[in-house]
């Protein structure tokens, strides 16, 4: 069985001990004492008791033993404690999760193991994301006595992997559209920026450290739906036609197709959500107040402050006092009081961004 990667030879070989079902303890030591204490307190000594993060079950699916490697990487997350496993982690499978899970550690032509990528999270961090292994532990029958369970934090192995896929879906965009320079670059320090500051009056309960990571690099995707978008339409200098601005207009939706898969449902709701304005006049669904999601209220107000800050071949650039005072003017009507109001008092923040990154500079 192919079990995770450790860090030296020596951890490797200890746990291909508990491979291998005809290891027997029960002869070295008095055949009154439990069977399952044995196996348990060999197990402990031969992985060097915490520099793992592991837990011990018994047979029934109670939590027996748990290593101090364990209890840290959990903190904040869960109380680990001596009790069945499942009133500990229970709430974090789905029914199908449920049923893949008991059938591979009842089934002898599974191995009575299982393997997976199990989600963790708390209000006041990031998202855990642990590769966790179910490892029978076996004394004399052929049913197993207990389970080791081994969790490796691969989270940012999990979060690198998604930021490639960003990448390679930004850069393709841009091969259709590189005409706005930085822009989406900046818009993710503009959300992470304004995430950050709404975090701290704690009046949106969906704004935790996911929702800040999230939009701080998802921000940028909001136009990927270009890719879809005819060159002679994204290259036009004049003003667009009806017909021009319809098709121009199915990018909102063409971006949520393309970010469908993406983990994070962020992602789709920025990318078809963005145009839509508080009073129910954007597109593609005139959506109005919090019929939009939050995440794309916010990118909406970073999007439009760089789009009037930045030059393009039919228009000037304008300054940052000028575009405060239109976004402000846009209240109740382009954008939601709450966060333009927020904008007001962190707009010189903004301003630093765009003189940090701006296209000139």
């Amino acid at each position: 069985m192919n079990i995770l990667e450790f860090d030296t030879p020596a951890e490797l070989e200890d746990l291909e001990l508990f491979e291998t079902p005809s290891v027997n303890f029960s002869d070295k030591i008095d055949t009154q004492i439990n069977h399952r204490e044995i196996l348990l307190g060999n197990s402990i000594d031969l992985l060097s008791n915490n520099h793992l993060p592991m837990l011990f079950l018994d047979k029934d699916m109670v939590v027996t033993h748990i290593t101090d490697e364990a209890k840290r990487l959990f903190e904040g997350y869960y109380v680990l404690e001596t009790k069945p496993f499942f009133n500990i982690f229970g709430t974090i499978f789905t029914q199908e999760e449920l049923h893949s899970f008991f059938t591979s550690l009842t089934s002898p032509t599974k191995g009575y193991t299982w393997r997976g990528t199990i989600t963790h999270k708390a209000l006041t961090k990031k998202t855990l994301y642990t590769e966790t292994n179910f490892i029978p532990l076996f004394n004399q029958g052929s049913s197993p006595t207990g389970f080791l369970v081994l969790f490796r934090d691969i989270s940012n192995i999990y979060l690198q992997l998604s930021k490639n896929m960003l990448t390679a879906l930004l850069e393709a965009s841009k091969l259709k559209d590189n005409e706005t320079g930085l822009h989406n670059e900046r818009l993710n320090y503009y959300c992470k920026i304004m995430a950050e500051y709404l975090y701290q009056l704690n009046i949106y309960p969906q704004i935790d450290k996911d929702f800040i990571e999230n939009i701080a690099c998802l921000a940028s995707m909001h136009d990927v739906g270009k890719i879809g978008t005819p060159d002679y339409i994204l290259r036009k200098n004049g003003k667009l036609d009806t017909i021009e601005r319809k098709i121009m207009q199915e990018h909102t939706i063409n971006g949520a197709l393309v970010l469908s898969s993406y983990p994070s449902p962020m992602a789709k709701e920025i990318a078809l959500s963005h145009h839509e304005r508080w009073d129910g006049n954007g597109y593609p669904y005139k959506l109005e107040r919090e019929m939009i999601p939050l995440c794309a209220r916010i990118v909406a107000i970073a999007d439009v402050y760089d789009a009037l800050r930045m030059k393009r071949p039919y228009k000037e650039s304008y300054s940052h006092d000028f575009t405060v005072n239109y976004i402000l003017a846009e209240k109740d009507k382009h954008f939601d009081p709450a966060l333009t109001a927020a904008f007001e008092k962190i707009h010189i923040e903004f301003d630093h961004i765009w003189k940090k990154f701006g296209d000139n500079q």
